[in-house]
């Protein structure tokens, strides 16, 4: 059985806001796309509506894996509210001052590193000293899902379910592979959309597969707010870091699931990621490609985002 290596003070605290009144502001009915800020982590979350959406692999997508199969139209009946970005290390470092919180990779005394070939175990890395440049708007990383799951709960909310979260990732665009369309370089009318295995990248570790003549800047992550948002105003929903989603993984659960607020399988010992991160190439990019890892897992390259459910 799994103990949360954080203090008990903080679980307490995390479950009492959990239960508070949503911190966001106004009680007016929101826009698609509206942003509103979050009194309790000073983070933007944008509002997503309910709607209908393909969920799963795209007709025609050749390199989709077997747990990203059957597609099928999920519909979203509860709409929410979803951070903008990714949860950024000045969020964290409030969190933690705020409640004494002491992630996983602290208590463990190390975290996986990217060195440029793998994800090693490396001493003295947590989120405060990720290995890498980190400024305050630079995601929170080395964290696991039972960290995530207790910032978010602290923030008065919870980590989005995978139907939740790749419906807001295709921002309205139902059947494209990625983010910003179908082509594999992330770069609309001249414009960089993501931060991903690149040439900065490849200059740095030459033995990395990048997307040849995409370079977007960045060898590591990239400040929140960099590259332009998606259809529903969110940023980083493809590339930076990958990010943790509520549900349990099975492997053939789309075949099973239900179509209506699909809320994952209800046994299971992994916890779903989606996104890509920096390391990674077009394949691993795309908006239904799922991977998974257990709870107490963390490293570099894997950060969340939190939901809040919409006033009723």
């Amino acid at each position: 059985m799994h103990v949360n290596r954080g203090r008990a003070d903080s679980w307490r605290l995390a479950l009492i806001v959990a239960l508070l009144p949503a911190g966001l502001l106004a009680k007016d009915q929101p826009l698609a796309g509206e942003v509103r800020s979050n009194r309790l982590d000073a983070l933007d979350y944008v509002y997503v509506p309910p709607g209908v959406f393909e969920m799963g692999c795209v007709a025609g997508d050749g390199e989709c894996q077997e747990d990203e199969k059957p597609s099928r139209r999920v519909k979203m009946t509860k709409d929410y509210w979803i951070g903008r970005t990714e949860v950024t290390m000045e969020a964290f470092r409030r969190f933690v001052a705020e409640t004494e919180y002491r992630t996983m990779a602290e208590s463990d005394g190390w975290s996986r590193f990217f060195d440029g070939r793998s994800l090693e175990k490396k001493e003295g890395v947590d989120w405060k000293t990720s290995g890498h440049a980190q400024d305050p708007e630079h995601p929170v990383v080395h964290v696991s899902w039972y960290d995530a799951w207790t910032y978010c709960a602290w923030a008065g909310g919870r980590l989005p379910t995978e139907a939740e979260w790749e419906y807001a990732a295709r921002g309205g665009r139902d059947s494209t592979k990625y983010v910003w369309g179908d082509t594999t370089e992330p770069l609309v009318g001249g414009v960089k959309q993501a931060n991903v295995a690149d040439e900065s990248l490849g200059s740095r570790y030459p033995n990395m597969r990048i997307i040849s003549g995409y370079d977007d800047g960045h060898a590591h992550a990239s400040p929140a707010e960099t590259f332009p948002p998606n259809g529903f105003g969110l940023h980083d929903m493809a590339g930076n870091v990958s990010e943790w989603c509520s549900d349990s993984y099975d492997a053939k659960y789309y075949a099973l699931s239900i179509n209506r607020d699909p809320g994952g399988p209800p046994f299971g010992l992994e916890r779903v990621i989606r996104g890509g991160s920096f390391v990674d190439h077009a394949s691993n990019l795309r908006v239904s490609y799922r991977v998974r890892d257990m709870p107490v897992y963390h490293d570099g390259l894997l950060g969340f985002r939190c939901v809040r459910d919409a006033a009723p």
